[in-house]
């Protein structure tokens, strides 16, 4: 039920010094949130590859003598073919010497760290993951979810709107054993939101992540992606990888056999 109040109420909470909180109903809260930031999964997005490199994959190759000169090679591929799929997304290592196993595991690991980041999926999916709801307070949208049933995996999720931008500036997840924290700051990418900065709270450790960016056809798809691990302290627990993207393709054909 939507809360509705008079203006003669609304004007003696103003005197009062309060607010008055609003439901605002999902689908607006998704619409909303759509049409202000960059979602590429919303904006017609089927699939996409690119070419890819990182810095720490450049140290490994050079640790490795028998790969000195081999035609090593890195794609990234994601792909939704259709509004019901849930997107599919990996990089693809290429040219690594069969009897480099441990140069393989080791490149594998560094590239699939950063994955789930590269093509930024609507924030609202993990909001309709559970049962919510969300209140406009002043401007300022407070959304929160309830488990859907008890086996769900997420128990809690709150997250704070500012309803004049339509940026998501933070959530929490409960999952549980443990609560994760995103911390979100945003950069203008042609009169629409994207990403700048992404923190994810661990108990343990933070994932400190930082986007450049690239128009691709009408979609922006990032060129560089910095990404840091990093203690309750904020001190780097690793060296920073940095993933460079270039030669997108999107709504182009996945070679078989990719996913």
């Amino acid at each position: 039920m939507k809360t509705r109040c008079t203006p003669a109420a609304l004007a003696f909470l103003a005197a009062a010094g309060l607010t008055f909180a609003e439901q605002v109903p999902t689908t607006k809260l998704y619409k909303d949130l759509a049409d202000r930031n960059r979602y590429p999964a919303a904006e017609g997005l089927t699939s996409a590859q690119a070419d890819a490199k990182c810095n720490i994959m450049e140290q490994l190759v050079a640790a490795f003598p028998d790969a000195a000169g081999k035609p090593i090679a890195v794609k990234f591929y994601w792909s939704r073919p259709s509004a019901e799929a849930a997107p599919q997304m990996k990089f693809v290592i290429s040219g690594i010497p069969e009897n480099l196993t441990d140069l393989s595991n080791r490149a594998n690991t560094v590239f699939q760290r950063a994955t789930e980041f590269v093509v930024a999926s609507p924030i609202y999916w993990t909001f309709e993951q559970t049962a919510v709801t969300a209140d406009d307070a002043a401007g300022k949208i407070t959304v929160t979810g309830a488990p859907k049933d008890a086996g769900a995996q997420i128990k809690g999720l709150t997250a704070e709107v500012d309803g004049a931008t339509m940026q998501v500036k933070t959530m929490t997840l409960d999952l549980g054993q443990a609560k994760i924290g995103f911390d979100m700051t945003y950069e203008d990418l042609g009169g629409k939101w994207g990403l700048d900065n992404y923190t994810i709270s661990f108990p343990q450790y933070k994932q400190v992540l930082n986007f450049e960016y690239a128009q691709v056809e009408s979609f922006w798809l990032p060129s560089k992606l910095t990404l840091e691990l990093q203690g309750p302290d904020g001190k780097p627990l690793e060296p920073t990888s940095i993933y460079e993207f270039s030669n997108w393709q999107v709504n182009k054909e996945i070679p078989a056999g990719v996913f």
